[in-house]
């Protein structure tokens, strides 16, 4: 009789992103966007069909969701967890690579992961906030906030959800930086601010974001980052 394993059943998660076009596919929305199939399609070089039956069977498996619009489909990534899971394998995927590190410098520097922001910027903001000791070690999510980030939220025009659905703040390993980066609802609130202010802009056709001359003041100001691109 064979023993159980005592995980769970990560065969089929492996699966579901082992094929090199499902990898393209969610590579593709780690930046929290929304896109149709055909763009998805022309990403990944696959065709249209190949593409339908990998979506669905992402969609199936959970990883992915799917919103109708008429006779158009849009999907996303299904969680903030599924990217946070994706960065984590990615990180695993390069220590135990054989060949030369292919990062893209851009990526490592500024990017979207899923809907906060990673990279040597994600993790600086991470490291500023718990300098000042505006997010402490604690909590089910790894961080808490503290009075005084309360504080400088407030300062900023930041009130946290008094019910908020998600943490409020929570690690997220950096897969570039081999460090933590910020998620949970601040990460989100921030990378929202900065885009909303053009401090930082999503370049087309990858989740690696730019710093703007005006983006690099308001870094200044926030979190005294002297940040260059």
């Amino acid at each position: 009789m064979r023993a159980g394993s005592e995980l769970p059943n990560i065969a089929r998660v492996g699966s579901l992103i082992g094929n090199p076009v499902r990898a393209l596919i969610i590579g593709a929305l780690m930046d929290g966007s929304e896109r149709p199939a055909s763009e998805l399609a022309a990403l990944s070089g696959a065709t249209p069909q190949a593409t339908s039956a990998h979506l669905s069977g992402l969609v199936d498996g959970g990883m992915l969701t799917v919103r109708h619009s008429g006779r158009h489909r849009f999907y996303r990534l299904r969680s903030q967890e599924i990217a946070s899971a994706i960065e984590v394998l990615s990180f695993t995927a390069t220590m135990t690579s054989t060949r030369p590190s292919t990062e893209r410098a851009d990526l490592k520097h500024a990017r979207r992961c899923y809907d906060h922001l990673a990279g040597r910027l994600g993790v600086a903001i991470c490291d500023t906030l718990v300098a000042r000791q505006h997010i402490v070690a604690g909590g089910d999510g790894g961080f808490l906030l503290s009075d005084s980030g309360t504080r400088w939220l407030a300062s900023i025009d930041l009130e946290p959800p008094a019910a908020p659905r998600r943490a409020l703040v929570r690690p997220c390993f950096d897969w570039t930086e081999r460090r933590s980066h910020l998620a949970g609802w601040l990460g989100a609130a921030l990378c929202d601010r900065l885009e909303q202010r053009d401090a930082v802009r999503r370049r087309a056709g990858t989740r690696a974001v730019s710093v703007t001359p005006g983006g690099r003041q308001l870094l200044a100001t926030l979190f005294e980052l002297q940040w260059t691109n």
